[in-house]
């Protein structure tokens, strides 16, 4: 049996083998990338998927925080004017005032810090009258809860406008409520 093998047809098959070996390691290597990729891709858009329900979630948190940040500003406000009011209507005592000025604080955290800043030498009289301007009350009011004198009030007033060096232009009572 003679078995011999045409040269072209072995030629042919070689080409073939070889081919459809490098099309094997090609696809080998092809593959498993093109579907990290895919992956990597799905793994993206997971990430920043997230990511906005993250976003969106504290943006959420933040504005239910500042809701409550201000109904609870609100209601201290309510009870400073409730407070004044009793005050203003009834004989003053000391605790009644301590009080509201606690409730005041409570109210307007950093109102005499930043006073401190910018007037460094003030003291607590002037302290408390400016709170007590700064809640809009006439110098007939700010005297009757301070026991003094309406007059005494405006010179508090001239005094701290001094210090604060304010124009003539300039309103204490603005000035005041942008602190």
């Amino acid at each position: 049996m003679d078995f011999r093998v045409n040269t072209d047809t072995w030629f042919v098959f070689s080409v073939l083998f070889i081919a459809s070996l490098l099309l094997f390691i090609v696809a080998y290597i092809a593959i498993p990338y093109f579907i990290r990729k895919r992956q990597l891709k799905r793994i993206h858009y997971k990430f920043v998927w997230k990511k906005n329900q993250y976003e969106q979630l504290e943006k959420r948190t933040f504005e239910r925080e500042i809701s409550h940040l201000e109904t609870r500003n609100q209601v201290l406000e309510t009870n400073l004017d409730i407070s004044i009011q009793q005050m203003i209507r009834s004989d003053f005592n000391t605790n009644q005032v301590n009080a509201f000025y606690a409730e005041f604080e409570k109210a307007y955290p950093h109102f005499n810090d930043t006073l401190n800043k910018l007037i460094p030498n003030i003291t607590s009289h002037e302290l408390k009258v400016c709170s007590l301007i700064r809640l809009n009350l006439t110098a007939k009011e700010i005297s009757r809860i301070m026991n003094i004198t309406p007059e005494s009030v405006n010179k508090a007033r001239y005094r701290l406008r001094k210090k604060m060096a304010l124009d003539l232009k300039e309103d204490l009572n603005i000035f005041l409520l942008t602190i």
